[in-house]
């Protein structure tokens, strides 16, 4: 069973259109199926298409925010890497990913969890006849815009090597710790409204959200914090005026929380790479958080960030002449963000460096 982008097929009865495909290979058994991204056109919301020709597999799902694994018992795990993906795909050839399945009493429904190196997605659905898909109609003037990286020999030779360590490879990957992203969690929370996107240099943009009804700055950064699992490597709020703006600095990302000149709860996120090359006003920013904003990322982010973009790009900060913020490792936010941290290790290490409930 095999669909190309652009095409309208059948799946449940649902007309979808086909936007992207992934093809995976699950390293502990060699095993190679595709998912494909579907957009429904009665109404645009995303599934996904899990097409498993090897053992007549066939199911649909969609992301969740809500995981409960009760009533449910374990089906499959292993390490998903991609091997190829075309069109609106967020993966590049050779990303991978820890996986664990869950199945119903009735063995229809399926929840599970996938665990990449920015964070853990959700996802719930439940199982097809391959009767129940069919192609409906072609559309021959679809492009696909394909995401690939060029793979030379040195990724062979990894891919071949983890293919001798596979039996190891679970245990060591769950001894990870990955960071997960702010980007993704505003994206997909109830609780932030999308406002918009600041284009920067070096083809970069900035996302901005709103905070939701009652969302005060102190209770959005501890819900950020909450979302990351603690993994920031600098956070501190400026104490310098009453509920000052927060700044966030994780390994990828640099996002600052401040109220609007409509007095209103803001979170702007975005790339290191975007923080470097780009030093334009934060989305209707007093020029209190203006000041905060390039000050915090100059003194905690940038000479860093030089080691990685220093020998490609130019930084407006290579001439910045403003303020310079102390840091204070006592700051209330980095004191819960060390707790929330600590935490998380200790949940994994209770679970034997398993998942706590999957997806």
């Amino acid at each position: 069973m095999r669909f190309q982008l652009g095409d309208t097929i059948s799946a449940d009865g649902e007309l979808y259109q086909v936007v992207g495909r992934i093809t995976y290979k699950n390293i502990n058994d060699g095993c190679q199926w595709d998912e494909y991204r579907l957009f429904a056109e009665k109404d645009r919301s995303e599934r996904w298409l899990s097409v498993d020709d090897v053992y007549k597999e066939y199911s649909i799902w969609e992301m969740t925010r809500v995981f409960d694994h009760n009533g449910y018992h374990w089906s499959d795990h292993g390490t998903q890497i991609v091997m190829s993906c075309e069109g609106n795909v967020d993966v590049e050839r050779g990303d991978r990913a820890e996986f664990t399945e869950y199945e119903d009493e009735t063995e229809e429904l399926i929840i599970a969890s996938e665990i990449w190196s920015d964070g853990v997605e959700h996802s719930k659905g439940y199982y097809l006849d391959d009767f129940e898909i069919w192609h409906v109609r072609s559309n021959p003037t679809a492009r696909a815009a394909v995401n690939t990286k060029k793979s030379g020999s040195v990724l062979t030779i990894v891919i071949i090597a983890m293919l001798f360590i596979a039996p190891m490879l679970s245990t060591i990957i769950g001894s990870i710790e990955f960071t997960p992203s702010i980007a993704k969690y505003l994206k997909k929370s109830d609780n932030y409204t999308y406002v918009t996107s600041i284009t920067g240099n070096e083809k970069q943009s900035a996302d901005v959200y709103r905070a939701g009804a009652g969302y005060t700055i102190d209770l959005t950064t501890r819900d950020i914090i909450d979302a990351i699992d603690g993994k920031t490597e600098y956070v501190q709020q400026d104490d310098s005026e009453e509920d000052g703006s927060v700044a966030i600095l994780t390994s990828k990302e640099y996002c600052l929380i401040y109220k609007s000149t409509e007095d209103e709860v803001l979170v702007q996120v975005s790339s290191r790479k975007y923080a470097y090359t780009t030093d334009d006003d934060p989305y209707h920013s007093t020029t209190h958080s203006r000041r905060y904003y390039r000050g915090f990322y100059h003194s905690r982010g940038y000479y860093n960030d030089t080691v990685d973009y220093g020998g490609k790009y130019s930084s407006p900060y290579s001439t910045y002449d403003g303020d310079t913020i102390e840091y204070s490792y006592d700051d209330v936010y980095n004191n819960y963000s060390n707790s929330i941290r600590q935490a998380s290790i200790d949940s994994r290490s209770s679970s034997g460096g398993g998942l706590s409930g999957g997806k």
